[in-house]
């Protein structure tokens, strides 16, 4: 009996209507990358285009990852007890809890998960981190997207509350934002939160750089939701440990929501052990806050522009010129910073540069006067 073909199938077709839309994030480009494609020497390659600790991890963190490994074949803590309970004591908070995650995004994601239905909206100050948008848009949702206030690339509170309605859920805010590197106004913030019972969340992922937490805040304002990051000032990135700072009266249905044992038990041990290891941690901030008065002071000299920051990477305004132009020559000399133009919304002209040693930097800056055509 002859068999009947075999229809061609489609598997696409059971994808939701959404996702044939999206794009993949942009990540910073890779050593190995521009290693391969400019044939430069690796271990001459800066990369200075993710906001990454240039001064690497702490040595305890390491010491504790590597003992952690003799464990890895046991499952981690469901919701990273251990690590949550040292930070709150450290913080000090009373009515506030913390709860742990895969990276911050996995918080941003949790955040979807809570709170959007579809159909629902967030309002997005932008350009800023792009996965705010990302997990609106995979919930369902639709993000309102509010240009921030020129010059001063602070946010337009008039134009976010008149945005504010039923379908609205969460308001995203990003301070110091990724990636115009500024502090948003704080009084903005608490006018936000006395205007609305909306969820506001405050991305901090920079904010031990300038030392300025929101944190406190919290009690008084229960809908207020703080994230942090180990990917930055502690230097795992690698590990993908983020945080959240929470009222106690929604922790309940967050840890219930949760996914479970989505930290490893070495990226866990190695955050443990990173917010004991002070002398890493002041180190790296008197390194970003030297190399934030040397690029100041230099790229003034040079006339190029640039926004005043308060994070671990300083922002070049290009115009007239595209961003790209400049990050392609530095890619040539090896230097990998970011052309901020997937950000959208007027960042093509945004050169995003994580600060560096001082050797690192004066590289940077030579560079940039050697293209200094295309910066000004």
């Amino acid at each position: 009996m002859q068999k009947k073909p075999v229809a061609k199938i489609n598997a696409k077709k059971n994808l939701r209507p959404l996702i044939l839309d999206l794009h993949q994030y942009t990540a910073g480009r890779s050593i190995e990358e521009i290693a391969h494609k400019y044939h430069i020497d690796p271990s001459r390659i800066l990369k200075l285009g993710s906001n990454e600790n240039v001064l690497g991890s702490s040595l305890k963190a390491k010491i504790a990852a590597t003992f952690a490994l003799d464990k890895v074949n046991i499952y981690p803590e469901v919701t990273s007890d251990k690590l949550a309970n040292k930070i709150k004591k450290i913080n000090r908070l009373k009515n506030v809890e913390v709860v742990v995650g895969n990276g911050m995004d996995h918080i941003f994601e949790m955040l979807a998960r809570l709170f959007l239905n579809n159909g629902d909206e967030t309002i997005i100050s932008v350009p800023t981190f792009t996965p705010y948008e990302l997990v609106t848009l995979w919930a369902g949702a639709k993000p309102r997207l509010i240009p921030l206030l020129k010059n001063s690339y602070q946010m337009n509170i008039k134009k976010i509350l008149d945005s504010v309605n039923k379908k609205t859920k969460i308001i995203f805010i990003c301070s110091p934002n990724n990636p115009t590197g500024n502090l948003m106004n704080s009084d903005d913030i608490k006018h936000i939160l006395e205007s609305t019972d909306k969820i506001v969340f405050l991305d901090e992922a920079y904010t031990e750089f300038p030392g300025n937490s929101l944190i406190k805040w919290i009690e008084k304002y229960p809908h207020l939701i703080i994230g942090r990051t180990f990917s930055k000032i502690f230097g795992l990135a690698g590990y993908r440990v983020g945080y959240a700072f929470i009222h106690k009266s929604l922790v309940t249905y967050y840890l219930n929501s949760i996914t479970p044992f989505t930290v490893s038990r070495p990226a866990q041990s190695a955050a443990l052990a990173a917010l004991d290891d002070h002398d890493f941690f002041n180190k790296s901030v008197q390194m970003v806050k030297e190399a934030k008065e040397y690029y100041s002071r230099e790229l003034s000299k040079s006339g190029i522009k640039y926004i005043p920051t308060d994070a671990n990477f300083i922002t070049i305004d290009t115009k007239p010129n595209k961003a790209k132009l400049i990050a392609t020559k530095l890619l040539e000399k090896g230097i990998i910073v970011r052309d901020c133009s997937s950000f959208g919304y007027g960042a093509e002209y945004f050169l995003r540069i994580t600060f560096g040693t001082k050797e690192q930097n004066k590289r940077v800056i030579d560079a940039l006067r050697t293209n200094i055509h295309l910066c000004q």
